[in-house]
């Protein structure tokens, strides 16, 4: 998210999923919109939408201000728990986006 972030810059509208809605692992889950561009995010993992962070509805900016933190977009309550295992750590990502 931290590459992401850098090229959105200021984050000003977040488009999160509805509770209760079920996603497919690599499928459109959220958008987030910047004075630059849109991004959409993708589920990693399948399963059901538990909740979402409506604080970033009203404070978008969290994205920006605290990415690892209270700026989290949704939980889910996963239907396929072994396709965590397909998914890079940070060091793997990291090593994969080139930085």
């Amino acid at each position: 998210m931290d590459q992401g972030r850098g090229e959105l810059s200021d984050v000003v509208y977040v488009e999160l999923p509805k509770v209760g809605a079920k996603v497919n692992a690599g499928a459109v889950v959220a958008t987030i919109e910047s004075v630059k561009a849109a991004s959409d995010i993708y589920a990693p993992v399948s399963g059901e939408v538990t909740e979402v962070n409506s604080d970033l509805v009203k404070h978008p900016e969290l994205v920006n201000k605290e990415p690892f933190g209270a700026a989290w977009l949704f939980k889910l309550k996963m239907s396929a728990p072994e396709e965590v295992d397909k998914l890079k750590d940070a060091a793997a990502y990291q090593a994969a986006i080139g930085e």
